[in-house]
């Protein structure tokens, strides 16, 4: 590793204290490192290693067309094997990565997505129904249980009692790895030695589910060429085949599923909670989202087809998605010399496509902290401008599944019941495990209900 002087400025302080100030507040510990170092500029995070900002899209247009032999993505997620597995496309790289995405991708896009529409549908309805009227509640909380129901149905097949049992252990699991400072007792304490104590909870939750998940799988794969074929993702894994032809290992498909679980169930809750938080302050915006809702369904349910008319409730989403960062950057480890945005960088560094201060970048969004969901109906944007979802080859697998989950929970909730914050309501950005939520779960409250609750 070259020294730190061939790298760009950045705070001179101890790398714990950088990990200490980054950890509960990384939005604001970044924003403040670009305001006295510029769009790019290099932390020192404490175990993991010297990581490199970038917030030109220049820079992130290379990074995201870099060879991934040349920039390793997983590597840098290694800390995470423990929990989503050794063969999850968030941990592996090169062909192995491929190889594994290339299985996982089909089955979360295109019309198998679409048809579960209705499921998504009901679920929220169902949610709704139980809302208290005229007494304030933290709407996360109800995102949660809808994306965890949904995931559970459409990924895994797992409905009623069943679903309900594994749900509850998800949940429990994923609380204990909400706290702000988890990022650094991952690194103090290492995951692959926390496990091996006998009753931490967080990590007797994950035994249990991965003991569900593999009588699951087992008796599902017993199914296959005895039974009609079931419409979930977890069927159309288990016929997969892999580049030999033969049948995906059922522990491939555990950490599949695994990944898609903890990665796609916590954080389209807590993006949902962003975009109600935001789009309860402007009145304007809820009634462009009824109008709209109205126009493209009649009165009925949302369904399929409704879908491609809702530009606009498309648009509040990714202005939320924009405003409101879950997850501060991605990053690519280097293990070859690499040159981003004209600059060169020796190998052993993060390169970190920052997507909070991308989206913050007053080129391209003018007033960036003002939520204006019609920047997305007047032009088209860039991998490399607007990226919550990260970019390239390790684009998000669910991607078009949270998004098209969000528009669904977000149309039918405005459609069927009005909601407001509460007085005195605030909500500020805190850390919960390796995401950025909002601190009061957005509480909001129910004065009225349609007749689509």
């Amino acid at each position: 590793m070259a020294p730190s002087a061939s790298l760009p400025p950045g705070p001179r302080s101890p790398a714990l204290l950088q990990l200490i100030r980054y950890a509960p507040h990384p939005a604001e510990f970044l924003e403040a490192c670009a305001q006295e170092f510029g769009p790019t500029f290099t932390v020192r995070l404490a175990g993991f290693g010297k990581f490199v900002m970038l917030a030109r899209p220049a820079a992130i247009r290379d990074v995201f067309r870099g060879d991934p032999v040349s920039l390793h993505s997983g590597e840098g997620n290694a800390f995470l094997g423990e929990i989503v597995g050794p063969r999850s496309v968030l941990v592996l790289d090169e062909a192995e990565h491929a190889a594994q995405r290339a299985i996982l991708v089909p089955p979360l896009h295109g019309e198998r997505m679409r048809s579960h529409v209705d499921r998504m549908v009901r679920a929220t309805a169902e949610t709704i129904a139980a809302w208290p009227e005229r007494q304030a509640f933290p709407i996360e909380e109800s995102m949660r249980a809808i994306t965890l129901r949904c995931i559970l149905e459409v990924v895994l097949g797992v409905e009623g009692s069943a679903g309900a049992e594994l749900g509850g252990e998800i949940a429990r699991m994923l609380a204990y790895g909400r706290l702000p400072f988890a990022l650094v007792m991952a690194r103090v304490a290492p995951h692959a030695l926390l496990r091996r104590v006998p009753g931490l909870p967080y990590y007797r939750e994950l035994r249990r589910i991965d003991v569900r998940l593999h009588e699951h799988l087992r008796r599902r794969r017993a199914e296959i060429g005895c039974a009609p074929a079931r419409h979930d993702v977890l069927d159309d894994l288990l016929r997969a085949r892999d580049a030999s032809g033969e049948p995906v290992a059922d522990a491939e498909i555990r950490d599949a599923l695994m990944t898609v679980l903890l990665a796609g169930h916590d954080t389209t809750s807590v993006a949902l909670a962003w975009v109600f938080r935001e789009v309860l302050a402007r009145p304007d915006v809820v009634a462009a989202i009824r109008a709209e809702v109205a126009r493209a369904t009649g009165g009925a349910p949302i369904a399929t087809e409704h879908l491609a008319k809702l530009e606009y409730v498309d648009a509040v989403v990714r202005e939320s998605l924009r405003l409101d960062t879950i997850v501060p950057f991605v990053t690519r480890l280097t293990k070859r010399p690499f040159t981003a945005d004209g600059r060169a960088y020796p190998p052993g560094v993060h390169l970190c496509p920052c997507i909070h201060l991308v989206h913050l970048d007053p080129e391209l969004w003018p007033e960036p902290k003002r939520f204006r969901p019609e920047r997305f109906l007047e032009r088209k944007f860039g991998a490399h401008e607007w990226l919550p979802f990260g970019g390239s080859d390790r684009l998000c697998t669910g991607m078009a599944f949270a998004l098209m989950q969000m528009k669904v929970v977000l149309a039918t909730v405005i459609a069927s019941v009005d909601l407001v914050r509460p007085d005195g309501a605030a909500t500020t950005r805190v850390r919960r495990g390796v995401l950025i939520a909002p601190s009061d779960g957005t509480r909001v409250v129910v004065t009225a209900r349609g007749t689509a609750a």
